[in-house]
């Protein structure tokens, strides 16, 4: 392994790496927690200001003095694990509790039985725990850690992170989490208060429930069991029914609501420290694209998007070093992850935010610009990153090979990295190249080591970039003529791949396009329920982002809920993989639940206003005013 100097860098082992880039990234997560539910300690008898008196004090005691010190240490250490596990005592007791308990014992042995390794007892050890407590939170900091690629030999231990979680065992271990999460939610808001039928969050709920119902009945028409048609085509919705569900219980949980912001930026911040020691080792996902090309999944840097933008306007912005290191991360995680879908859906949520919060632009420029500063300054100082930042723009634009699927030579053909999960066709993560009717060269074995010599970096990454967008922009074409023949009932779930798309190696249909696999697979319905879903949740997310009283986490969810349909029109991320469904059913429903409460405080202040006696109110001059018409 090189570095870009030539100079031979000695390689980790994969399996320590990953298990040590774990350690420190929920370390992190948990020390951010403490830090949050710190507040302060009561002071200990005999600590006062007459007790520290020196003429009370005794003389060469320093056994007494050890012996204070360790009982205030003990009183501490007593304090934070009764506010770690006080609440969680409390949960166990009420009627969900002993079903959330069972949830995660069920999520600790699933998780040791499909990851039989140390990360496995890592992750069994921490995430039950983690979301029995903070049931959001905990749900949301592992989809923004973990990422769902799975290794193939050439990328490094921090693209493949958690991949566990979404790619190992016969379901995604996050499925019980989820559930485990979702116990542990209604837990603590048991009983129910405040629910209304007619809001924003009960029909984001019905269009989801009724997403994993045609999934479903569509995978039984067409002949699948019943473990086949819900694990194979309903989990996604599934998984989104469940981040919705969490998303709306935010309101009642108050410990996610004061750790939320604290733990998923220090959560990016670990991620962007352990994108610094990965570029330093040589540990990328592809260095054919460049050295710096760290984060493979599109998820993370959607994320990192979110909350730059909700930060961007936010009335709770300080200039301090924590929001000053999230403002920084968001925007080189963003750059790190080479994604142009996300770089292009980033600019125009850039624009929408800035201008539905035009009347707080000072404060918007400011924090653009000393951003844009900082990602400049490490632009420039990194060697190569420039340019291979400007050759991924401009093979963007690059299509000069058309439906060939020769754009390249031998190498594009097998340039696209491959993982168990494209095989059964969760590919939106890759970049396959163009094939529309020519079928693909040999590809090479998926553990075969890095070619050497390399081949000049400009000439086959834009090789490699102009195959990916054709295939992108074939897919939108040969997928429509595809609807045309199947437009009422598709193709069905179980269908093999159609002929004349880019995913030639997929077992199932597969296209770069949610609105039309979903179309092709589950029929006329699914596109139509799916982009209900997104409309409702952009229209909630903007009002969210120009009201004024949104924190950062809600205007975060916001731009989520406002990326996300960008992104899934070049790839069926909603339907095809877990991560990205668990995340924008928790944002869908952190603005469902927002709206909710914003329509709720509107109408309890026009009722403290309206005069109860006929006499002139607050609002209104005539004594008749709120009288029923005749």
């Amino acid at each position: 392994m090189h570095n870009r100097s030539g100079r031979r860098i000695a390689p980790l082992g994969r399996p320590a790496t990953a298990l040590a880039i774990g350690s420190a990234l929920f370390s992190a997560g948990f020390m951010a927690k403490a830090a949050m539910g710190s507040r302060g300690t009561a002071a200990e008898p005999g600590t006062g200001a007459a007790d520290i008196d020196p003429s009370r004090q005794p003389v060469d005691r320093p056994d007494a003095r050890a012996g204070r010190e360790g009982t205030a240490v003990r009183s501490t250490a007593a304090g934070w694990l009764s506010r770690a596990v006080g609440p969680l005592a409390v949960t166990i007791r009420r009627p969900l509790g002993w079903a959330s308990l069972a949830g995660a014992a069920f999520s600790v042995a699933y998780i040791l039985w499909a990851v039989p390794s140390a990360v496995g007892v890592v992750f069994a050890a921490t995430l039950p725990l983690l979301v029995l407590r903070l049931p959001l939170v905990g749900i949301v900091l592992v989809a923004v850690l973990a990422q769902e690629i799975g290794p193939n030999g050439r990328f490094g231990a921090l693209t493949t992170f958690g991949h566990q979680l979404f790619l190992a065992g016969k379901i995604p271990a996050v499925l019980p989490l989820a559930v485990t999460a979702v116990l542990a939610a209604a837990a603590q808001c048991w009983p129910p208060r405040h629910l209304r039928l007619r809001s924003t969050g009960s029909v984001l709920l019905g269009l989801a429930s009724a997403l994993v119902a045609l999934a479903a009945g569509s995978g039984l028409v067409h002949g699948q069991s019943v473990f086949s048609a819900v694990n194979q085509n309903a989990r996604p919705f599934v998984l989104l029914v469940m981040g919705l569900v969490l998303g709306l219980s935010l309101r009642m949980l108050r410990d996610d609501r004061r750790s939320f912001a604290v733990m998923i930026g220090a959560g990016l911040a670990a991620l962007l420290v352990g994108a610094a020691v990965a570029i330093r080792l040589g540990e990328v996902a592809d260095d054919r694209l460049s050295d710096y090309f760290v984060y493979y999944d599109s998820a993370l840097p959607a994320i990192a998007v979110a909350a730059f933008g909700g930060m961007l306007g936010d009335r709770g912005w300080r200039w301090d070093w924590r929001h000053m290191v999230v403002a920084v991360a968001g925007p080189l995680l963003i750059l790190f992850s080479f994604r142009r879908s996300v770089w292009l859906a980033a600019v125009v949520v850039g624009v929408v935010a800035f201008v539905l919060s035009w009347a707080r632009w000072r404060l918007m420029l400011k924090q653009l610009t000393f951003a844009g500063l900082m990602v400049a300054v490490v632009v420039l100082a990194a060697p190569g990153l420039a340019a291979d930042v400007g050759l991924r723009s401009v093979g963007s634009f690059e299509t000069s090979g058309g439906d060939d699927g020769t754009v390249g030579g031998a190498w594009v053909a097998g340039s696209a990295p491959t993982s168990p999960a494209t095989v059964s066709g969760s590919s939106p993560t890759n970049p396959i190249p163009s094939g529309a009717t020519e079928p693909a060269g040999p590809t090479p074995p998926a553990a075969a080591p890095r070619p050497s010599p390399k081949p000049p970096a400009e000439q086959d990454s834009a090789g490699h970039q102009a195959a990916s967008t054709s295939g992108h922009i074939s897919d939108l074409r040969v997928g429509w003529d595809h609807v045309r023949a199947n437009l009422w009932t598709g193709v069905g779930p179980s269908s093999p791949q159609l002929p004349g798309l880019a995913a030639s190696a997929s077992t199932r249909v597969y296209v770069h396009n949610e609105l039309l696999q979903d179309w092709l697979r589950y029929g006329a319905a699914a596109p139509v329920l799916v982009f209900l879903f997104l409309s409702v949740a952009g229209i909630a997310a903007l009002g969210r982002l120009r009201d004024r009283s949104s924190d950062v986490v809600v205007r975060a969810a916001a731009a989520f809920c406002l990326i996300a349909p960008l992104c899934v029109m070049t790839a069926p991320f909603l339907s095809e993989t877990s991560r990205w469904p668990l995340l924008i059913g928790a944002a869908a429903g952190i603005v469902g639940q927002a709206t909710g409460k914003q329509r709720g405080d509107n109408v309890r202040r026009e009722e403290q206003q309206r005069p109860t006696d006929g006499s002139t109110g607050a609002i209104g001059s005539s004594p008749g005013l709120w009288a029923p018409r005749s």
